[in-house]
């Protein structure tokens, strides 16, 4: 019974809560004559609908009741104000599409049947309680199969646009060759580790760039080096801690983010790295060994920098300096500590 976005469930509910309160307001005077107390309660229920619409809009992930039991008030209350009117007619019956439209629009296929099947019982409950059994059963068919088909429809449609969301968003967020994380990642991982203060070792950035990657790629072709990379990032996850972000920049570029640890640290596991690399034999397709080496270049916040701009940039210059140094090895990070 939790919607998929409750921003959007939250905007939707408000929205039909509104539409639904107002055409029953305007029409009041149009409605046949109804018993005063009939009416006054109608019109607390109405009220209590706004109140809710107007409610929902705080709604989050925390207010799991409210989702859960909102929705279903809203069918139970549609049923009291029809039976309190003693309307039965289109106009009333009408209405119990709205919280099937919800349920089917936000909600996942197991709540959005349960929300319609209780639209269909307070359908039910209306008709046969105010009209003779044929019409009843007559409209209590139409307006079932109208409720039941337009639910099944629209879920499916949401479903199918959840799916290409996930998807989409999964896309955007890991390298499909690599299964690295992607520059996205990096960068709101960085963002929230910079502005976390409470680590008193800081936040390190290591870049990794293959060393004449593009000869590999003309001597033994590009299947070649996109094995280079996958073997590379199996390599890079192996020596990772959990709380560390390994990603694919592009190209031959990977960075790893390094939560709470200091420079020091730091340049002891880009060495580990380097080593790791130096040691492994890189097999491609044919078995063939490639023997391949990296340049890293190590940077630290807040001792290069105090923000993401800064780590960035000090990571490059420091693999900038590896690679012209000789390459197959870390670059240093004393200048630019002593700089910073």
């Amino acid at each position: 019974m939790q919607p998929r976005n409750h921003r959007a469930a939250a905007r939707s509910v408000s929205t039909l809560c509104a539409v639904g309160a107002g055409v029953a307001v305007l029409t009041a005077p149009l409605q046949h004559e109804v018993p005063g107390s009939g009416m006054v309660a109608a019109g607390g229920l109405i009220a209590l609908v706004v109140a809710f619409g107007v409610l929902a809009r705080r709604f989050d992930e925390r207010h799991r009741l409210g989702w859960a039991l909102g929705p279903l008030a809203g069918v139970v209350a549609l049923t009291a104000i029809d039976l309190l009117t003693q309307d039965s007619g289109v106009s009333a019956q009408v209405f119990f599409l709205f919280p099937a439209l919800y349920g089917a629009s936000q909600l996942r296929p197991p709540g959005a049947a349960v929300i319609t099947g209780a639209s269909v019982a307070g359908e039910l409950v209306v008709v046969l309680s105010q009209l003779p059994a044929r019409e009843a059963l007559v409209d209590a068919l139409y307006v079932t199969t109208a409720l039941i088909t337009t639910a099944v429809l629209l879920a499916v449609a949401s479903e199918r646009h959840a799916r290409t969301v996930a998807q989409l968003e999964l896309m955007a967020t890991v390298d499909p060759l690599t299964g690295l994380f992607t520059r996205r990642v990096l960068d709101e991982a960085a963002t929230a580790k910079l502005s976390d203060v409470s680590s008193g070792a800081g936040t390190a950035l290591v870049l990794i760039d293959i060393d004449h990657f593009k000869t590999v790629n003309d001597e033994h072709g590009h299947p070649a080096g996109d094995e280079v990379l996958i073997q590379l990032a199996a390599l890079l996850l192996r020596h990772s801690r959990p709380t560390d972000v390994v990603c694919r920049l592009g190209g031959d570029e990977v960075a790893v983010l390094l939560p709470g640890c200091g420079l020091e640290a730091a340049v002891a596991r880009a060495e580990e790295i380097l080593a790791a690399v130096r040691s492994q034999p890189f097999v491609i397709t044919g078995g063939a060994e490639l023997t391949i080496s990296i340049s890293l270049g190590c940077a630290h916040m807040p001792t290069h920098g105090d923000d993401l701009r800064s780590l960035y940039a000090a990571a490059d210059a420091a693999l900038y300096e590896a690679k012209q140094a000789g390459r197959g090895r870390v670059g240093s990070t004393e200048r630019l500590a002593d700089a910073g």
